[in-house]
C-alpha cells in the first residue's frame, strides 16, 4: 500500500462581505491506492483536479453550463473531484483500490461508478469500515443510532474489477458541497 498526497489551492470568498481568505485545501489528504505489487514498482499515477460548474454566454448569445478548474468558490457551491488513474507500467496493475477522503470542509454528495467498471464504498467513521451508504450508520447528536445519510461520509473508496492494462488509464469522482 502506498501514500501519496495532492493539494490544491482553492479560493473561498466569504457571503456576507468582499473579504476574501485562502485556504490550502488538502483535498486529497491521503490518497490510498492497493493494487499489489504492480503498484509497489511506481507503474500507477493519480491526478487530481477540482471542478465546479458556471454559466457562460455562448457565441449566439445562449446561457450554456461548463464546467471549469475550481479555483474559486463560495459556500454552498458543488465541485466535482476527479482522480484520472494511468498505468504507466509494463505489467497490468491489479486489485486497484482508490480510496479520498472528503475534506471537512466540504459535504459529501454522490458518487457513481459503472458496475462493469467496479464498486463504490463509503465510510462514515474516518476509514474504519467501508460498504454501500444504505447499510451504514452513525450516533445521532442525541446519541442514538440512525441511518447515515451523504453528509456523513468521510471517505470514498472505489474498488475496480478489472486490471488496468499497460497504457490503460481511467477516472473516478464525487460532489461535494462547500459548507
Amino acid at each position: 500500500m502506498r501514500q501519496g498526497s495532492v493539494q490544491t489551492l482553492i479560493t473561498i470568498k466569504r457571503k456576507e462581505g468582499t473579504l476574501m481568505k485562502r485556504l490550502l485545501f488538502f483535498v486529497v489528504a491521503v490518497l490510498l491506492i492497493s493494487m499489489g505489487n504492480a503498484y509497489a514498482d511506481g507503474n500507477l499515477t493519480l491526478t487530481k483536479s477540482v471542478f465546479h460548474e458556471v454559466e457562460v454566454k455562448g457565441k449566439d448569445g445562449k446561457i450554456e453550463k461548463k464546467m471549469v478548474p475550481a479555483t474559486t468558490v463560495v459556500p454552498g457551491t458543488e465541485v466535482f473531484f476527479v482522480v484520472t488513474y494511468q498505468n504507466h507500467g509494463e505489467k497490468p496493475a491489479e486489485k486497484v483500490v482508490i480510496t479520498n477522503p472528503v475534506p471537512k470542509e466540504l459535504e459529501y454528495i454522490t458518487s457513481t461508478i459503472t458496475p462493469s467498471v467496479g464498486d463504490l464504498k463509503v465510510s462514515v467513521d474516518g476509514g474504519k469500515v467501508y460498504d454501500d451508504l444504505k447499510r451504514l450508520e452513525v450516533k445521532g447528536a442525541d446519541g442514538k443510532v440512525r441511518p447515515a445519510r451523504a453528509s456523513d461520509v468521510t471517505e470514498v473508496r472505489w474498488l475496480l474489477k478489472s486490471d488496468v492494462a499497460p497504457g490503460g488509464e481511467g477516472s473516478v469522482s464525487f460532489l461535494a458541497r462547500l459548507k
